[in-house]
């Protein structure tokens, strides 16, 4: 069998370009040529310090966010030709959360990893839940947005957006810029406050529709927010993951408002939190984590449509063996996402 080309993950700050050789597909798998594979936030987590979820062993396959066409298949629902998406993951069904509709806290979730890479195997559990077809029409790259999408929006009802809220995204990453257009395409006169340090970051929110952008290196942003909302934003989205944050959140927010917590923390993470405030001011938290097969579809018929912009999110284009340049112009700020070119 031919051998094909992929990037390797061999611990924290090693990756490796080699050749891989095909491995024969079992029953109802399916073998996607990738088109194109994008950067995230999770790859720079994971090129770092790794991941306990997603690498099992090393070497170890890398990236999860793709979009291709299938080459082989030995699953009856998907032909050889067709365009595909498959989420990183795939809920089990079967335990606790899952049968509470909670699949995203599937205490099973099969993970798929391997997507910076010329080619990959969709296993069983994928294939059954999780790999979703895309008309020939759509470009890759929009298609390979679909998780993206969908975690932002399982992150937009739980956060009970309404129209004419006052939201304040703090964080305009890739996950801040969709939340962004996805209140102004989904809300009527809603008003959006963008936080970051970033210039480019900062230009892209306000051409992503956000209609105040407050720099937290150098903003009063307590005192900017209240000139905006005397008592402070109806609803906030933290997409930093950085504790500080989550704690300046809660001056931030107003009586009877609502916070998600989308970004998460190192695993150790502490903040206080005013009993008082809670009680009395009626502050709600929350969190968000992750998609499921439910916001991964819904996710794709956005996508579909001319609904939202995402193509202003992905800033580069880049060949697979510099993928590791890939991920430092991320650090670095210079990239937003970046669409790998196998």
């Amino acid at each position: 069998m031919p051998d094909y080309q992929a990037m390797l993950f061999y611990g924290p700050e090693d990756l490796r370009f080699e050749k891989l050789a095909q491995k024969e597909l079992a029953r109802n798998e399916v073998r996607v040529k990738i088109e194109t594979a994008l950067t995230g936030g999770t790859d720079i987590k994971t090129y770092f310090r790794g991941h306990p979820k997603i690498i099992k062993e090393l070497p170890s396959a890398f990236g999860y966010e793709f979009a291709g066409e299938i080459i082989e298949s030995k699953n009856p629902n998907f032909k050889i030709g067709q365009k595909v998406i498959a989420a990183n993951t795939a809920p089990c069904n079967q335990c606790f959360f899952c049968r509470k509709d909670q699949q995203e806290l599937c205490m099973n979730l099969k993970f798929l990893n391997g997507s910076f890479a010329q080619e990959i195997i969709i296993p069983v559990d994928i294939t059954k839940n999780n790999l979703h077809k895309y008309p020939k029409s759509m470009s890759a790259q929009r298609a390979a947005f679909t998780q993206t999408l969908a975690v932002c929006m399982l992150g937009f009802d739980r956060t009970r957006i309404q129209d004419r809220d006052i939201v304040c995204i703090y964080g305009i990453g890739a996950i801040g810029l969709c939340f962004i257009k996805l209140c102004k395409a989904l809300r009527e006169n809603i008003t959006i406050i963008a936080i970051g340090s970033s210039e480019k970051k900062k230009e892209l929110a306000r051409k992503s529709g956000a209609d105040y952008v407050f720099d937290y290196k150098k903003d009063d942003l307590k005192k900017e927010i209240q000139k905006i909302s005397e008592f402070g934003a109806d609803k906030i989205i933290e997409a930093t993951g950085k504790p500080d944050v989550w704690q300046q959140c809660i001056e931030l927010i107003r009586p009877g408002g609502l916070i998600n917590y989308f970004g998460g923390c190192p695993h150790d993470s502490k903040i206080e939190i005013s009993t008082y405030d809670l009680h009395y001011k009626e502050i709600t938290l929350t969190g968000s984590f992750h998609h499921n097969p439910k916001y991964i579809q819904k996710a794709l018929t956005i996508l579909q449509s001319d609904l939202i912009d995402v193509e202003s999110i992905i800033t580069h284009e880049m060949q697979l063996k510099d993928l590791q340049k890939a991920l430092m112009l991320m650090v670095s700020g210079d990239a937003i996402k970046v669409a790998i070119l196998p």
